[in-house]
Protein backbone atom coordinates (compact mmCIF):
# COMPACT_ATOMS: atom_id res chain seq x y z
CA UNK A 1 0.00 0.00 0.00
CA UNK A 2 1.51 3.38 -1.26
CA UNK A 3 1.95 5.65 2.07
CA UNK A 4 -0.34 8.70 2.73
CA UNK A 5 2.66 11.10 2.32
CA UNK A 6 3.39 9.68 -1.27
CA UNK A 7 -0.25 10.28 -2.80
CA UNK A 8 -0.34 13.28 -4.65
CA UNK A 9 -1.62 14.44 -8.37
CA UNK A 10 0.93 14.78 -10.89
CA UNK A 11 0.98 15.96 -14.33
CA UNK A 12 -1.74 13.75 -16.42
CA UNK A 13 -3.22 12.11 -13.15
CA UNK A 14 -6.51 10.79 -13.94
CA UNK A 15 -9.64 12.38 -11.85
CA UNK A 16 -13.17 10.38 -11.86
CA UNK A 17 -16.03 12.48 -10.42
CA UNK A 18 -19.06 10.71 -9.78
CA UNK A 19 -21.86 13.25 -10.19
CA UNK A 20 -22.33 15.51 -13.04
CA UNK A 21 -24.48 18.29 -10.16
CA UNK A 22 -22.91 21.28 -9.22
CA UNK A 23 -20.80 19.71 -6.59
CA UNK A 24 -19.04 17.45 -9.12
CA UNK A 25 -19.25 20.39 -11.91
CA UNK A 26 -17.38 22.65 -9.44
CA UNK A 27 -14.60 19.95 -8.17
CA UNK A 28 -13.51 19.90 -11.91
CA UNK A 29 -13.54 23.52 -12.70
CA UNK A 30 -11.87 24.27 -9.25
CA UNK A 31 -9.16 21.42 -9.60
CA UNK A 32 -8.58 22.39 -13.33
CA UNK A 33 -7.87 25.93 -12.43
CA UNK A 34 -5.43 25.42 -9.60
CA UNK A 35 -3.37 22.87 -11.82
CA UNK A 36 -3.06 24.70 -14.64
CA UNK A 37 -1.82 27.64 -12.64
CA UNK A 38 0.65 25.02 -11.07
CA UNK A 39 1.39 24.02 -14.70
CA UNK A 40 0.10 20.45 -14.35
CA UNK A 41 -2.83 19.00 -16.42
CA UNK A 42 -5.18 16.38 -15.32
CA UNK A 43 -7.41 14.14 -16.76
CA UNK A 44 -11.01 14.48 -15.04
CA UNK A 45 -14.15 12.67 -16.06
CA UNK A 46 -17.47 13.02 -14.88
CA UNK A 47 -19.99 10.30 -15.12
CA UNK A 48 -23.12 11.62 -15.29
CA UNK A 49 -26.28 9.38 -16.35
CA UNK A 50 -28.94 12.48 -16.69
CA UNK A 51 -29.55 14.73 -19.42
CA UNK A 52 -30.10 17.71 -17.37
CA UNK A 53 -31.80 19.38 -20.43
CA UNK A 54 -34.73 17.02 -20.16
CA UNK A 55 -37.79 18.47 -18.86
CA UNK A 56 -39.45 16.66 -15.40
CA UNK A 57 -38.11 14.59 -13.33
CA UNK A 58 -35.19 13.10 -16.13
CA UNK A 59 -33.66 16.00 -15.90
CA UNK A 60 -34.12 17.71 -12.65
CA UNK A 61 -31.86 17.08 -9.32
CA UNK A 62 -34.76 17.99 -7.26
CA UNK A 63 -33.83 21.45 -5.67
CA UNK A 64 -35.71 24.83 -4.73
CA UNK A 65 -33.13 26.57 -7.02
CA UNK A 66 -32.31 29.56 -5.14
CA UNK A 67 -28.98 31.13 -5.57
CA UNK A 68 -28.39 33.33 -2.50
CA UNK A 69 -26.14 37.12 -3.46
CA UNK A 70 -23.24 36.28 -1.87
CA UNK A 71 -22.77 33.17 -4.09
CA UNK A 72 -24.06 34.78 -6.98
CA UNK A 73 -20.87 37.44 -6.41
CA UNK A 74 -18.32 34.53 -5.30
CA UNK A 75 -19.35 33.15 -9.10
CA UNK A 76 -19.10 36.50 -10.83
CA UNK A 77 -15.11 36.15 -8.64
CA UNK A 78 -14.55 32.29 -10.64
CA UNK A 79 -15.39 33.69 -13.65
CA UNK A 80 -19.00 31.59 -13.28
CA UNK A 81 -21.12 34.73 -14.70
CA UNK A 82 -24.70 32.89 -14.78
CA UNK A 83 -26.52 34.19 -17.90
CA UNK A 84 -30.33 35.19 -18.43
CA UNK A 85 -31.22 31.77 -19.75
CA UNK A 86 -30.53 30.44 -16.88
CA UNK A 87 -31.42 32.75 -13.99
CA UNK A 88 -35.60 32.86 -14.12
CA UNK A 89 -36.18 35.28 -11.80
CA UNK A 90 -33.91 37.77 -9.81
CA UNK A 91 -34.98 38.61 -6.56
CA UNK A 92 -33.99 41.75 -4.26
CA UNK A 93 -36.47 40.99 -1.09
CA UNK A 94 -38.56 38.13 1.07
CA UNK A 95 -42.18 38.36 1.91
CA UNK A 96 -43.24 37.08 4.86
CA UNK A 97 -46.83 35.48 5.56
CA UNK A 98 -47.88 35.40 9.13
CA UNK A 99 -51.13 34.62 10.99
CA UNK A 100 -50.68 38.19 12.37
CA UNK A 101 -49.50 39.73 9.39
CA UNK A 102 -47.46 40.16 6.46
CA UNK A 103 -44.25 42.21 5.93
CA UNK A 104 -42.01 42.84 2.86
CA UNK A 105 -37.79 42.86 3.79
CA UNK A 106 -34.75 44.08 1.91
CA UNK A 107 -31.15 43.89 2.87
CA UNK A 108 -29.43 47.04 3.52
CA UNK A 109 -26.37 45.10 2.05
CA UNK A 110 -27.75 43.94 -1.18
CA UNK A 111 -27.85 47.11 -3.87
CA UNK A 112 -29.84 44.80 -6.96
CA UNK A 113 -31.56 41.84 -7.42
CA UNK A 114 -28.52 39.38 -6.28
CA UNK A 115 -30.65 36.26 -5.79
CA UNK A 116 -30.85 34.67 -8.43
CA UNK A 117 -33.68 31.49 -9.06
CA UNK A 118 -32.97 28.72 -11.43
CA UNK A 119 -33.92 25.59 -12.64
CA UNK A 120 -31.64 22.31 -12.17
CA UNK A 121 -32.64 21.08 -15.40
CA UNK A 122 -34.71 21.79 -18.21
CA UNK A 123 -37.92 23.02 -16.54
CA UNK A 124 -41.42 21.53 -15.64
CA UNK A 125 -43.27 18.83 -17.87
CA UNK A 126 -45.04 20.80 -20.56
CA UNK A 127 -42.52 23.36 -20.57
CA UNK A 128 -41.57 24.25 -24.42
CA UNK A 129 -38.40 24.89 -22.87
CA UNK A 130 -36.82 27.51 -24.96
CA UNK A 131 -36.45 29.94 -22.75
CA UNK A 132 -35.11 27.73 -19.87
CA UNK A 133 -31.64 26.79 -19.48
CA UNK A 134 -30.34 23.85 -16.39
CA UNK A 135 -27.79 25.25 -14.15
CA UNK A 136 -26.56 21.88 -13.91
CA UNK A 137 -26.07 21.71 -17.77
CA UNK A 138 -24.52 25.11 -17.51
CA UNK A 139 -21.72 24.03 -14.61
CA UNK A 140 -21.05 20.28 -16.70
CA UNK A 141 -20.33 23.18 -19.58
CA UNK A 142 -17.61 25.13 -18.00
CA UNK A 143 -16.32 21.90 -16.07
CA UNK A 144 -15.29 21.26 -19.99
CA UNK A 145 -14.31 24.50 -21.05
CA UNK A 146 -11.61 23.84 -18.53
CA UNK A 147 -10.83 20.56 -19.58
CA UNK A 148 -13.20 17.96 -18.20
CA UNK A 149 -15.00 15.00 -20.15
CA UNK A 150 -18.42 14.17 -19.31
CA UNK A 151 -19.88 10.83 -19.65
CA UNK A 152 -23.48 9.93 -19.32
CA UNK A 153 -23.05 6.33 -17.49
CA UNK A 154 -24.33 5.08 -14.34
CA UNK A 155 -21.81 3.86 -12.50
CA UNK A 156 -22.77 1.81 -9.83
CA UNK A 157 -19.93 -0.21 -8.24
CA UNK A 158 -16.20 0.88 -6.70
CA UNK A 159 -13.43 -1.83 -6.02
CA UNK A 160 -10.48 0.14 -4.05
CA UNK A 161 -8.01 -2.02 -4.96
CA UNK A 162 -4.31 -1.44 -3.56
CA UNK A 163 -3.33 1.07 -5.97
CA UNK A 164 -6.47 2.40 -7.57
CA UNK A 165 -9.89 3.22 -6.83
CA UNK A 166 -11.53 1.26 -10.11
CA UNK A 167 -15.34 1.97 -11.34
CA UNK A 168 -17.82 -0.23 -13.00
CA UNK A 169 -21.38 0.11 -15.18
CA UNK A 170 -23.08 -2.98 -14.42
CA UNK A 171 -20.39 -5.71 -14.72
CA UNK A 172 -17.93 -3.88 -17.39
CA UNK A 173 -14.88 -1.99 -16.24
CA UNK A 174 -15.32 1.07 -17.29
CA UNK A 175 -11.99 3.32 -15.65
CA UNK A 176 -9.38 3.74 -12.96
CA UNK A 177 -7.89 6.52 -11.46
CA UNK A 178 -5.70 8.52 -9.39
CA UNK A 179 -8.39 10.34 -6.98
CA UNK A 180 -12.34 9.30 -6.65
CA UNK A 181 -14.57 12.16 -6.13
CA UNK A 182 -18.26 11.12 -4.86
CA UNK A 183 -20.42 13.64 -5.91
CA UNK A 184 -23.63 11.72 -6.14
CA UNK A 185 -25.92 13.47 -3.43
CA UNK A 186 -27.67 11.55 -1.14
CA UNK A 187 -29.38 8.93 -3.08
CA UNK A 188 -30.00 5.60 -1.11
CA UNK A 189 -28.24 3.65 -3.56
CA UNK A 190 -25.33 5.87 -4.60
CA UNK A 191 -24.64 6.02 -0.65
CA UNK A 192 -24.69 2.59 -0.50
CA UNK A 193 -22.16 2.28 -2.92
CA UNK A 194 -19.72 4.10 -0.71
CA UNK A 195 -20.89 2.69 2.50
CA UNK A 196 -19.84 -0.66 1.40
CA UNK A 197 -15.96 0.01 0.90
CA UNK A 198 -15.48 -0.42 4.26
CA UNK A 199 -13.98 3.12 4.86
CA UNK A 200 -16.03 3.64 7.75
CA UNK A 201 -18.53 6.11 5.61
CA UNK A 202 -22.13 6.58 6.18
CA UNK A 203 -24.89 8.53 4.42
CA UNK A 204 -26.02 11.45 6.09
CA UNK A 205 -29.37 11.64 7.79
CA UNK A 206 -31.90 13.22 5.89
CA UNK A 207 -35.43 14.54 6.00
CA UNK A 208 -37.65 14.66 3.05
CA UNK A 209 -39.30 17.65 1.94
CA UNK A 210 -42.07 18.07 -0.69
CA UNK A 211 -41.50 19.96 -3.73
CA UNK A 212 -43.86 21.38 -6.96
CA UNK A 213 -43.86 23.38 -10.23
CA UNK A 214 -47.15 25.47 -10.80
CA UNK A 215 -47.67 27.68 -14.02
CA UNK A 216 -49.65 30.65 -13.78
CA UNK A 217 -47.74 32.92 -16.31
CA UNK A 218 -45.43 35.14 -16.13
CA UNK A 219 -47.27 38.25 -16.00
CA UNK A 220 -49.49 36.99 -13.36
CA UNK A 221 -46.22 36.17 -10.95
CA UNK A 222 -45.03 39.81 -12.19
CA UNK A 223 -47.79 41.44 -10.93
CA UNK A 224 -48.68 39.28 -7.53
CA UNK A 225 -45.06 37.70 -6.35
CA UNK A 226 -43.13 40.48 -7.90
CA UNK A 227 -39.43 40.43 -7.46
CA UNK A 228 -39.98 38.40 -3.44
CA UNK A 229 -39.43 35.05 -2.68
CA UNK A 230 -42.38 34.60 -0.23
CA UNK A 231 -42.16 32.59 3.02
CA UNK A 232 -45.78 31.61 4.09
CA UNK A 233 -45.55 30.97 8.46
CA UNK A 234 -48.65 29.13 8.66
CA UNK A 235 -50.79 27.21 11.10
CA UNK A 236 -51.11 24.65 8.69
CA UNK A 237 -51.34 20.80 10.33
CA UNK A 238 -48.39 19.00 9.58
CA UNK A 239 -46.33 21.74 7.83
CA UNK A 240 -43.44 23.97 9.47
CA UNK A 241 -43.00 26.49 6.54
CA UNK A 242 -43.64 27.34 2.82
CA UNK A 243 -41.65 29.08 0.61
CA UNK A 244 -42.89 30.26 -3.15
CA UNK A 245 -40.14 31.25 -5.52
CA UNK A 246 -40.88 32.85 -8.48
CA UNK A 247 -39.15 31.26 -11.66
CA UNK A 248 -40.45 33.33 -14.89
CA UNK A 249 -43.89 31.66 -15.91
CA UNK A 250 -43.85 29.00 -12.96
CA UNK A 251 -43.49 28.92 -9.17
CA UNK A 252 -41.52 26.21 -7.25
CA UNK A 253 -44.15 25.81 -3.79
CA UNK A 254 -41.30 24.12 -1.62
CA UNK A 255 -42.97 22.97 1.80
CA UNK A 256 -41.28 21.22 4.94
CA UNK A 257 -43.35 19.35 6.93
CA UNK A 258 -44.02 16.10 8.90
CA UNK A 259 -43.44 13.86 6.22
CA UNK A 260 -43.42 14.20 2.29
CA UNK A 261 -47.02 14.25 0.81
CA UNK A 262 -48.46 15.80 -2.80
CA UNK A 263 -51.54 16.93 -0.31
CA UNK A 264 -49.88 18.99 1.73
CA UNK A 265 -49.22 20.99 -1.88
CA UNK A 266 -52.83 20.95 -2.29
CA UNK A 267 -53.48 21.81 1.12
CA UNK A 268 -51.11 25.14 0.98
CA UNK A 269 -52.95 26.11 -2.30
CA UNK A 270 -55.98 26.31 -1.13
CA UNK A 271 -55.30 28.13 2.47
CA UNK A 272 -57.26 31.39 1.77
CA UNK A 273 -53.52 33.73 2.23
CA UNK A 274 -52.23 31.68 -0.39
CA UNK A 275 -55.85 31.68 -2.95
CA UNK A 276 -55.38 35.41 -3.04
CA UNK A 277 -52.34 35.56 -4.63
CA UNK A 278 -53.69 32.65 -7.55
CA UNK A 279 -55.74 33.76 -10.51
CA UNK A 280 -59.44 33.82 -9.77
CA UNK A 281 -60.99 30.38 -10.02
CA UNK A 282 -57.58 28.85 -10.36
CA UNK A 283 -57.62 24.56 -10.01
CA UNK A 284 -54.93 22.73 -9.00
CA UNK A 285 -54.45 20.47 -12.14
CA UNK A 286 -54.61 16.78 -11.70
CA UNK A 287 -51.21 16.43 -12.40
CA UNK A 288 -48.47 18.93 -11.95
CA UNK A 289 -44.50 18.43 -11.21
CA UNK A 290 -43.84 17.54 -8.16
CA UNK A 291 -41.37 15.08 -6.37
CA UNK A 292 -39.99 14.78 -2.78
CA UNK A 293 -36.63 15.32 -2.23
CA UNK A 294 -34.00 14.89 0.36
CA UNK A 295 -32.54 16.95 2.75
CA UNK A 296 -29.30 16.65 4.55
CA UNK A 297 -29.47 17.56 8.33
CA UNK A 298 -26.48 15.60 9.42
CA UNK A 299 -22.80 15.79 8.26
CA UNK A 300 -21.70 11.76 6.64
CA UNK A 301 -18.97 10.11 9.11
CA UNK A 302 -15.87 9.54 7.64
CA UNK A 303 -16.10 11.11 3.62
CA UNK A 304 -12.49 10.61 2.38
CA UNK A 305 -10.37 7.69 2.30
CA UNK A 306 -6.93 7.37 0.66
CA UNK A 307 -7.85 8.48 -3.12
CA UNK A 308 -11.17 9.22 -2.16
CA UNK A 309 -13.54 12.15 -1.01
CA UNK A 310 -17.06 12.93 -0.98
CA UNK A 311 -18.54 16.01 -1.70
CA UNK A 312 -21.57 18.13 -1.63
CA UNK A 313 -24.61 16.49 -0.46
CA UNK A 314 -22.79 13.75 -0.19
CA UNK A 315 -20.55 15.21 2.70
CA UNK A 316 -22.02 18.00 4.55
CA UNK A 317 -24.29 20.90 3.66
CA UNK A 318 -26.14 23.92 5.35
CA UNK A 319 -29.40 23.35 7.08
CA UNK A 320 -32.37 23.99 5.25
CA UNK A 321 -30.67 26.53 3.15
CA UNK A 322 -28.34 26.83 0.19
CA UNK A 323 -27.36 23.74 -0.96
CA UNK A 324 -25.57 24.58 -4.35
CA UNK A 325 -23.32 27.21 -1.66
CA UNK A 326 -22.70 23.94 0.35
CA UNK A 327 -21.26 22.18 -2.79
CA UNK A 328 -19.65 25.44 -3.68
CA UNK A 329 -17.19 25.06 -0.19
CA UNK A 330 -17.10 21.59 -0.26
CA UNK A 331 -15.99 21.15 -3.68
CA UNK A 332 -13.71 23.95 -3.29
CA UNK A 333 -12.06 22.91 -0.10
CA UNK A 334 -11.78 19.17 -1.36
CA UNK A 335 -10.14 20.54 -4.64
CA UNK A 336 -7.80 22.56 -3.30
CA UNK A 337 -6.55 19.48 -0.75
CA UNK A 338 -5.86 17.25 -3.60
CA UNK A 339 -4.25 19.89 -5.89
CA UNK A 340 -2.12 21.44 -2.92
CA UNK A 341 -1.39 19.00 -0.29
CA UNK A 342 -2.02 15.13 -1.73
CA UNK A 343 -4.94 12.51 -2.12
CA UNK A 344 -4.22 10.61 0.93
CA UNK A 345 -6.82 10.07 3.95
CA UNK A 346 -4.50 12.23 6.64
CA UNK A 347 -4.42 15.42 3.91
CA UNK A 348 -8.07 15.08 3.37
CA UNK A 349 -8.64 14.53 7.08
CA UNK A 350 -6.46 17.35 7.92
CA UNK A 351 -6.98 20.13 5.67
CA UNK A 352 -10.49 18.98 4.26
CA UNK A 353 -12.94 17.86 7.22
CA UNK A 354 -12.56 20.86 9.62
CA UNK A 355 -14.54 22.51 6.85
CA UNK A 356 -17.42 19.78 6.84
CA UNK A 357 -17.06 20.31 10.86
CA UNK A 358 -17.75 24.04 10.77
CA UNK A 359 -20.76 23.19 8.05
CA UNK A 360 -21.74 20.63 10.37
CA UNK A 361 -21.35 22.58 14.04
CA UNK A 362 -22.75 25.76 11.83
CA UNK A 363 -26.37 23.54 11.76
CA UNK A 364 -26.51 23.35 15.56
CA UNK A 365 -26.72 27.40 15.71
CA UNK A 366 -29.49 27.12 12.77
CA UNK A 367 -31.66 24.62 14.29
CA UNK A 368 -31.98 27.02 17.08
CA UNK A 369 -32.15 29.83 15.53
CA UNK A 370 -35.37 27.94 13.64
CA UNK A 371 -36.95 26.97 16.90
CA UNK A 372 -36.74 30.18 17.96
CA UNK A 373 -38.07 31.51 14.70
CA UNK A 374 -41.53 29.44 14.85
CA UNK A 375 -41.84 30.02 18.71
CA UNK A 376 -42.22 33.80 17.97
CA UNK A 377 -44.04 33.13 14.44
CA UNK A 378 -46.71 31.62 16.13
CA UNK A 379 -47.01 33.21 19.37
CA UNK A 380 -49.38 36.07 18.48
CA UNK A 381 -47.66 38.78 21.18
CA UNK A 382 -44.19 37.79 20.08
CA UNK A 383 -44.63 37.95 16.23
CA UNK A 384 -46.84 41.56 16.39
CA UNK A 385 -43.70 43.19 18.24
CA UNK A 386 -41.16 41.35 16.08
CA UNK A 387 -42.15 41.90 12.99
CA UNK A 388 -43.31 45.83 14.13
CA UNK A 389 -39.72 45.83 14.53
CA UNK A 390 -38.63 45.11 11.54
CA UNK A 391 -41.43 47.24 10.02
CA UNK A 392 -39.67 50.10 11.64
CA UNK A 393 -36.37 48.48 10.51
CA UNK A 394 -37.70 48.86 6.82
CA UNK A 395 -39.03 52.60 6.83
CA UNK A 396 -35.37 53.70 6.80
CA UNK A 397 -32.80 50.81 5.37
CA UNK A 398 -30.31 53.46 5.73
CA UNK A 399 -30.52 53.24 9.61
CA UNK A 400 -30.36 50.33 11.40
CA UNK A 401 -31.83 47.49 9.92
CA UNK A 402 -30.37 44.56 12.68
CA UNK A 403 -33.40 42.27 13.13
CA UNK A 404 -34.05 42.66 9.37
CA UNK A 405 -30.97 41.83 9.01
CA UNK A 406 -31.27 38.51 11.26
CA UNK A 407 -34.27 37.14 9.47
CA UNK A 408 -32.56 37.69 5.95
CA UNK A 409 -30.16 36.50 6.70
CA UNK A 410 -31.68 33.34 7.88
CA UNK A 411 -33.88 32.48 5.39
CA UNK A 412 -31.79 33.64 2.29
CA UNK A 413 -28.46 31.36 3.41
CA UNK A 414 -25.72 34.72 2.99
CA UNK A 415 -24.36 34.67 6.39
CA UNK A 416 -23.41 31.47 8.57
CA UNK A 417 -26.01 30.66 11.40
CA UNK A 418 -22.97 31.00 14.28
CA UNK A 419 -22.71 34.59 13.47
CA UNK A 420 -26.68 35.09 13.22
CA UNK A 421 -26.74 33.86 16.63
CA UNK A 422 -23.73 35.85 18.09
CA UNK A 423 -25.72 39.61 16.44
CA UNK A 424 -28.83 38.33 18.38
CA UNK A 425 -27.28 38.09 21.43
CA UNK A 426 -26.84 42.41 21.28
CA UNK A 427 -28.23 43.44 24.63
CA UNK A 428 -28.85 46.97 22.86
CA UNK A 429 -31.04 45.45 20.31
CA UNK A 430 -32.76 42.44 22.46
CA UNK A 431 -34.09 45.28 24.57
CA UNK A 432 -35.17 47.27 21.74
CA UNK A 433 -37.37 44.37 20.71
CA UNK A 434 -38.35 44.06 24.40
CA UNK A 435 -39.70 47.48 24.44
CA UNK A 436 -41.74 47.03 21.09
CA UNK A 437 -42.86 43.65 22.17
CA UNK A 438 -44.34 45.02 25.06
CA UNK A 439 -45.60 48.70 23.87
CA UNK A 440 -47.50 46.65 20.92
CA UNK A 441 -48.84 44.15 24.24
CA UNK A 442 -50.27 47.68 25.65
CA UNK A 443 -51.79 48.77 22.96
CA UNK A 444 -53.37 45.89 21.65
CA UNK A 445 -54.98 45.57 25.53
CA UNK A 446 -56.00 49.14 24.56
CA UNK A 447 -57.10 48.46 21.64
CA UNK A 448 -55.22 51.45 20.46
CA UNK A 449 -54.43 51.40 17.29
CA UNK A 450 -50.67 53.38 16.76
CA UNK A 451 -49.98 55.66 14.54
CA UNK A 452 -48.94 54.86 10.92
Amino acid sequence: MIRTKELNLKNGSRIVVIGGGPAGAFFSIFASKLAQDLGRKLDITIYEKKIFDNQGALGCNMCAGVISESLVQSLALEDINLPSSVVQSCVDSYYFHTQNGNIKIKSSRIQQRGIATIFRGGGPKGNAGKDIQSFDEFLLHKAVEHGAKVKHIFIDKINLNDDKPVIYAGERLQNDCDLLVGASGVKANSGKIYEKLGIGYKIPSTIRATQSEIELGSDWIANKFGNSIHIFLLRIPGVKFVSVIPKGRFITVSLLGNEPNVEYIKMFLAHPVMKQMLPQGFKIPDKFCHCFPKINIKGAKNPFADRLVLVGDASSVRLYKDGIGSAYITSKAAAHTAILYGIGKQNFEKHYLPVCKNLDADNLFGKLLFSVNDFVSYTALLSKGYFRTIQQEQADLHKTTHHSDILWDMFTGSRFYKEIFIRTLNPRYILNLLFTITSTSLLDMLSIQPKK
